[in-house]
């Protein structure tokens, strides 16, 4: 039905919208979603029944619906996509060498489900012991069909599919709380390669195939055939055990991501009373000192804390555990729930990152983003994220570099505007005027576009060389105490376009959801989001909400949130804690 509204035109869906009164427009949006109170009450009943009658029913498992379909789930005190998508080849692997099953691991990059490779001949010995030894724990399989899957099974309730080219193999996970946190997309796939009886002619590789070749059933990053000579194999590790890999197979793929990658946010708690002075204090001073200061240059939603960070540290732990090192800069201030002791934890101080240089104290994030690049021990290729942006599922790194090195950044449909900037304008509006201004005068080009609100890949020694390009520029931005008209938006845009312009950065794409929470619809699309969980990053982001709105919203983020990411990261004082 969304599908069926997106291809309706767009001035066609907002004459529509204006005739239907809100109520009556709310509660059709929650029936296309299938949020309405009936659609979710049948499938709480029909998932209870599914499990009742499961004959996998235990205290260590909950029955949870996945995008339509029931599933039995194991419940978790844990969870880290890169430890889960490690246990599920572990399953294969382990029930494969248990019952002599030949196989290889052909596919084990970072963040990436795992690919098991068994030759046709050998398939009925694989799923017999598949069934052998996953039977007694609620493990399914599922036919994979080009990027999707279908008639996910209940290994020992249900006949397997016995023809099937490639299988998923995967365990549903939830909560302790019965929050689902992850299902088929981090399984581990076992493709069933047809060995040629005698030698072809030329196929798609452009090389005759002789006897014995081992053919894909579909393609992969390393080969369409592996002919009889190439198929010797050794054991070497695969996520800590040794497993047996193709020989010919020694380096990872030139297309991997190997550099590490930081992570950087920015944190204010706008509630705390000391800082509230410091910024009555610094907001008077500098009104004397310049007698201008926009509505939105500090207004005070945009120092709300609702206790994101805590959630967005635990999206990154659960989707993105690939992330070498976090850094938090702050004014001095620290959530109490943080464990500030965490080796893969840094806590940056204003002090530490602007030493000599700006003005403190700054209630500016044009300023503040002026100076990440010089944290102590940044690594060259890190993301920059605001607090209120989540991981939505598991991403890799290559959703945000390419594997030499260069970054992706993610265009909004939203413009600048082709005026000047001007006191008038929003001041994010007008640091990005001044953004297109620089980039006309250093490559004579001009630029159009915003950014989305999603993690910022950004390089080191890109800012470092804007900097040395654009001195005046760095220097007035961070001095600037809060947001003006003269300020340039540099971590979150400008770097873009500069790194885009010397080679060191392309237009990528991601799913991406931004919710602005003041907005009435916010509850319905958060909570079509929970049932979905389709999105590689969303954004919860406020625009101008009034102190009455903050409470209500409050509650709708807090209860999404929680229900969304359940489990305590590592950086929690009462999380798990990872040794380097």
């Amino acid at each position: 039905m969304q599908n069926l509204a997106r291809s309706v035109p767009l001035p066609v869906r907002q004459r529509a919208y204006a005739m239907v009164p809100s109520p009556l427009w709310r509660m059709m949006r929650r029936v296309a979603t299938g949020q309405s109170r009936p659609q979710v009450a049948w499938r709480r009943t029909r998932t209870r029944i599914f499990h009742l009658s499961s004959g996998q029913r235990s205290a260590s498992t909950a029955a949870v619906e996945v995008q339509g379909v029931t599933y039995v789930a194991l419940r978790t005190p844990t969870f880290r996509s890169g430890t889960v998508i490690a246990r599920h080849l572990t399953l294969v692997a382990d029930a494969f060498e248990k019952h002599d099953v030949p196989y290889f691991v052909l596919d084990a990059q970072s963040e990436r489900r795992r690919v098991v490779v068994v030759a046709e001949e050998h398939r009925s010995e694989a799923l017999a012991a598949l069934q052998a030894e996953l039977r007694d724990q609620p493990t399914y399989l599922a036919r994979v069909r080009d990027k999707t899957i279908d008639s996910p099974r209940l290994i020992g309730r249900t006949a397997l599919p016995r023809s099937a080219r490639v299988i998923r193999v995967f365990q549903v996970l939830v909560s302790d709380s019965g929050s689902f946190l992850a299902g088929p997309v981090l399984g581990c796939d076992v493709e069933f390669w047809h060995r040629v009886a005698s030698a072809k002619p030329a196929l798609f590789n452009g090389e005759p195939i002789p006897a014995g070749t081992l053919v894909a059933p579909r393609r992969n990053p390393w080969a369409d055939v592996i002919i009889p000579t190439e198929q010797k194999t050794v054991r070497r590790p695969v996520d800590g055990t040794p497993r047996p890999v193709l020989d010919t197979i020694a380096h990872p793929h030139l297309f991997t991501v190997t550099e590490p990658i930081d992570v950087v946010y920015t944190w204010v708690d706008g509630s705390d009373p000391a800082w509230l002075a410091r910024k009555a204090a610094a907001q008077e001073e500098y009104y004397r000192r310049t007698g201008v200061l926009h509505a939105l240059a500090a207004n005070d939603s945009r120092f709300t804390s609702r206790d994101e960070l805590r959630y967005s540290m635990r999206s990154l732990d659960m989707y993105a555990d690939w992330v070498r090192h976090v850094y938090l800069v702050t004014d001095g201030q620290v959530p109490e729930w943080l464990d500030t002791s965490h080796p893969r934890l840094t806590v940056v101080t204003h002090e530490e990152l602007f030493g000599q240089r700006g003005r403190l104290p700054t209630f500016n994030s044009h300023a503040i983003e002026s100076q990440l690049h010089r944290i102590e021990g940044l690594s060259e290729h890190y993301l920059y994220l605001n607090d209120d942006v989540f991981f939505g599922r598991p991403v890799s790194p290559s959703l945000f570099f390419h594997s030499n090195g260069i970054a992706q950044f993610y265009l909004s449909s939203a413009k600048v505007g082709l005026s000047a900037a001007s006191g008038r304008d929003m001041p994010v509006m007008s640091a990005g005027k001044n953004n297109r201004d620089l980039v006309a005068k250093m490559f004579d080009r001009t630029i159009s576009n915003k950014f989305q609100h999603v993690p910022h890949a950004l390089r080191r020694t890109v800012m470092l060389d804007m900097e040395q390009d654009f001195p005046a520029d760095f220097e007035r931005t961070a001095a600037s105490q809060f947001r003006n008209h003269e300020d340039i938006s540099i971590s979150a845009s400008l770097s873009h376009y500069y790194a885009y312009a010397t080679g060191r950065a392309v237009p990528g794409t991601l799913k991406y959801l931004y919710a602005d929470i003041a907005r009435d619809d916010t509850a319905n699309r958060l909570t079509s989001l929970l049932w979905r969980r389709d999105v590689d990053v969303f954004c919860l982001n406020d625009h101008d909400s009034t102190s009455a709105d903050l409470l209500a919203q409050g509650t709708v983020i807090r209860s999404f949130l929680d229900s969304y990411f359940p489990i305590p990261s590592q950086f929690e004082k009462t999380g798990p804690v990872d040794q380097p």
